[in-house]
């Protein structure tokens, strides 16, 4: 074993990690997102005067790496802890592709139209060269007749698609499903896809950034300039037999069960498990030996680790949960406390 392993080994957490939030300026971005996380004057978030698209809460590229915020690794950025406690951060999953941390949860409010396009499945990212990618979404919010589109419409196959995805007319060629606040979608890689107007939602997806646009409203970007599109790549992506699951409400209100402990799956797949937990009594939310990530979706509560400290849980706040700690239940919440729970799939 290398002096590097040995030193990885010996390197501790055992604690909750709170990450601050990095807002992202997007041509089709709003305001949104700021009702949505901790922001402002005191919070040591900056927020741009530009439209925000996104709101990174959890992340390790190249171009953005969470920070901790708070406590005894504060200063500390994910890809260093990735560097230097790798073994107590990770436990026994294992890392992204190119040796980062495996999930990805932000934000995203899309003011305008998201552009047409799609993630590639495990066989399509192999024949490009490229990283998988899969997604879901929670929706926060959702303007009155907002749509997404998911997948290809009935009777469209290969063939037809390929016909009409290079002009605007490939929006008739897709589903259109109406969202609503609560609502849950899965976006599995091969599935074409686009946030309509007028919907903010929370988003975990394994750790890729591969996305082959197809089609961006004859708009263009923050440059002036249009962006790219991907064609080619997309039409090789696409899983033309796939049939995607309606969005549809994750956790509906109970008023016969008030005080019971609710979890909805919002995507169980190979790399990544997650769920949106409604809570009102106390619950273990952390795995040991795996990471987890708890981004408080609504309501107030607290965390207690084994060692009897205490953390506040509230709206907006994104925690991550190292693999080496043992224990983290919340012991107290308000009667709103909704948290978004995402953990790794991948065993080394």
């Amino acid at each position: 074993m290398s002096a590097v392993r040995q030193f990885r080994f010996a390197m501790a957490i055992r604690c909750p990690l709170p990450l601050t939030p990095i807002p992202v300026t997007k041509v089709w971005g709003g305001n949104k997102l700021r009702d949505f996380v901790r922001a402002g004057e005191g919070t040591g978030v900056s927020w741009p005067d530009e439209p925000v698209g996104e709101v990174w809460l959890t992340c390790d590229r190249d171009d953005r790496v969470s920070v901790v915020s708070e406590g005894p690794f504060a200063g500390r950025s994910l890809r260093g802890l990735m560097l230097s406690e790798q073994e107590a951060l990770l436990g026994d999953s294992k890392p992204s592709a190119d040796g980062c941390f495996p999930l990805i949860v932000k934000l995203l409010d899309a003011h305008q139209n998201l552009s047409v396009q799609v993630h590639p499945d495990p066989i399509a990212a192999k024949a490009l060269g490229s990283t998988p990618k899969s997604e879901c979404w929670y929706v926060l919010a959702a303007s009155e007749g907002a749509e997404v589109l998911l997948g290809l419409a009935p009777g469209v196959d290969a063939t037809a698609f390929a016909k009409g995805a290079a002009s605007p007319d490939v929006v008739e060629l897709l589903q259109r499903f109406s969202v609503r606040e609560g609502d849950g979608i899965d976006v599995p890689g091969g599935t074409v896809h686009s946030i309509g107007a007028g919907i903010a939602i929370a988003e975990v997806q394994n750790n890729s950034d591969t996305t082959y646009r197809i089609y961006d409203w004859d708009r263009t970007g923050l440059s002036g300039e249009p962006r790219d599109t991907h064609l080619q790549e997309a039409l090789r992506s696409i899983d033309y037999e796939a049939v995607p699951e309606a969005p549809s409400p994750l956790v509906e209100p109970d008023e016969d069960a008030p005080s019971v402990n609710r979890h909805a799956v919002l995507r169980d797949g190979e790399l990544f498990l997650a769920e949106v937990l409604d809570l009102h009594e106390p619950e273990e939310l952390g795995s040991p030996g795996q990471p987890t990530v708890l981004l408080v979706l609504s309501g107030k509560g607290r965390l207690e680790t084994g060692d009897g400290e205490t953390y506040l849980l509230e709206k907006g706040s994104t925690w991550l949960l190292p693999a080496d700690l043992e224990s983290a239940s919340v012991v107290e919440a308000c009667g709103n406390l909704r948290v978004l729970r995402a953990r790794t799939r991948s065993a080394r």
